[in-house]
């Protein structure tokens, strides 16, 4: 009986303790399923796919944001990527992104994952998260030499707020009015690239769920979604890209992407946009079906533009 009553006391208390743990460690501002995401769901994938090395780029509020890397056992390839997740610049993890760098990590392509402060979970503001992306890209060139890589050679990419951000660092002016222009592509995962529409009038036939999501995106930009929108910073000589997209997508609408796509084209910008039918936001992810040919599609154009 003794064994029994043992395994049944831990059987109970575990969910007690970490709900306890949960209840102690949540931030003021995030919902408690956020919370527990984070912590219980987005925590086991870093144990799942470690990174091999992590480093901290930066500390904000004692805050440690890390670059977590994957590296390659044996590379000739010249570039590396960065990678930011996605989470309506409120939530998600750097976590969520470890099966994507692993998997290129596996084909000669050092590959970051970044860490940047999340509106739920430290109280910031888009411009925050932006502000990070840069400092995250600009301690990769900086340690290039640590790295073992090549400072010119280095691509960034992010799925949905991840992509805007990442976009956002070769197309959107800093406060020196300067753009980092030895960004060697972008890799973006249904991404958000035209932020303006945040401050149209809100159609009416949205379900109150998105209509609120609509107004707490338009207090993540201050009121000024225009002025951080990469699709308002087209221009000739920019970085090749690669959009991976659903044509279903409700969050981030396939015509934005399309409109962007020519504009890009027009002013003589390589950009490949690949559509996935009846697949909508994040179809990407390694849990989903289109995952292994989305890998392939993306491993191909990381090695073309490493030659």
């Amino acid at each position: 009986m003794y064994i029994p009553m043992k395994f049944l006391l831990i059987f109970l208390l575990l969910p007690a303790l970490t709900a306890g743990y949960l209840f102690i460690t949540k931030p003021k501002n995030m919902p408690f399923i956020g919370h527990f995401v984070d912590k219980i769901l987005y925590g086991s994938l870093y144990y799942i796919d470690k990174p091999d090395i992590s480093y901290t780029y930066a500390k904000r509020d004692n805050v440690n944001l890390k670059l977590h890397f994957f590296i390659p056992k044996k590379s000739e390839l010249k570039s590396s990527v960065l990678l930011f997740h996605g989470g309506g610049w409120a939530f998600g993890s750097s976590y969520s992104l470890f099966k994507i760098c692993k998997n290129l990590a596996k084909e000669g392509i050092l590959c970051a994952s970044a860490d940047y402060r999340l509106a739920l979970k430290h109280d910031t503001k888009v411009k925050d998260a932006m502000l990070d992306a840069a400092d995250a890209y600009k301690w990769m060139v900086k340690n290039s030499d640590k790295l073992n890589i090549r400072k010119g050679q280095i691509m960034v990419g992010g799925g949905s707020s991840g992509g805007h951000l990442a976009a956002s660092l070769a197309m959107i002016p800093n406060k020196k009015n300067k753009t980092y222009d030895n960004i060697k592509a972008m890799i973006l995962f249904n991404p958000a690239l035209n932020t303006s529409f945040l401050n149209e009038k809100i159609p009416d036939n949205i379900n109150e769920r998105r209509k609120k999501l609509w107004l707490y995106l338009r207090k993540l930009f201050e009121g000024k979604p225009e002025d951080l929108s990469p699709s308002n910073f087209i221009r000739s000589d920019l970085p090749p890209s690669i959009i991976f997209h659903g044509e279903k997508d409700k969050t981030i609408p396939i015509f934005l992407i399309e409109d962007f796509t020519k504009e890009m084209k027009e002013k003589g910008n390589q950009v490949d946009l690949l559509k996935w039918k009846d697949s909508g936001h994040q179809f990407y992810r390694w849990d989903k079906k289109a995952y292994p040919e989305v890998m392939e599609k993306l491993i191909l154009f990381v090695k073309a533009q490493s030659k």
